[in-house]
């Protein structure tokens, strides 16, 4: 997905501060610092953890009993494997959870290699230097970032068992498909405001389909 946003319903009662920043910058201040081996690690495809509905468990039924038992996860797991940084001339893509990759690696019985363990210690070090955003959102407060390159993680948090949970909403939109449901007419390229508006008006639309 292009986009990723967070609509904040109800905030943690501790912790939980939502943080940014831009993984370009740090592609290529690694990029010229890091030796071409651990480089490596980062635009080498990785295993990932296969996400599902239920908490990570599936649903009940017999397929999925059959998809999420050890022999065929593991599989599964190695099959979904892509690098953190994909770079191909001007284009970046920046796909990243250490979380995911650890809990994937941990179900196909493989370790962690030493020299991916440091490259990612690296990269969340720098991920963290130059972090442009560090907060907590508070009620009605909405965040849209560039999936492809904006890194965006949380702090742990803390509930309240007397008081209402932490309750986020998360939406992926995909700009491409929203632009194609309302795309600009020719009378638009004369009225940029206006194109901007049927842009705005689109991905709203795209919004609602996937919701439905």
């Amino acid at each position: 997905y292009d986009v990723v946003s967070l609509l904040c319903i109800t905030p943690a009662v501790k912790g939980g501060k939502f943080k940014i920043s831009n993984s370009a910058n740090v592609y290529d201040h690694l990029n010229n610092t890091l030796p071409k081996f651990m480089m490596y690690e980062l635009t080498r495809p990785v295993p990932r953890d296969v996400l599902e509905n239920g908490n990570g468990e599936g649903t009940v039924g017999l397929d999925d009993s059959i998809r999420r038992s050890g022999r065929i996860l593991s599989h599964r797991v190695r099959y979904n494997s892509y690098p953190i940084y994909v770079v191909e001339a001007d284009q970046m893509r920046f796909r990243y959870m250490r979380y995911w990759i650890e809990t994937g690696h941990k179900k196909t019985s493989w370790k962690v290699p030493t020299l991916l363990r440091i490259a990612m210690d690296i990269l969340d070090d720098e991920l963290d230097k130059v972090c442009c955003f560090h907060d907590k959102l508070v009620r009605g407060d909405i965040v849209f970032t560039n999936n492809a390159i904006i890194a965006h993680a949380r702090d742990s948090f803390e509930n309240d068992p007397y008081a209402p949970p932490r309750h986020k909403v998360r939406a992926w939109l995909q700009a491409q498909k929203a632009d194609m449901l309302n795309g600009p007419t020719e009378a638009d390229a004369f009225d940029p405001p206006k194109r901007r508006r049927r842009r705005r008006e689109s991905v709203i639309a795209f919004n609602n389909l996937q919701q439905m």
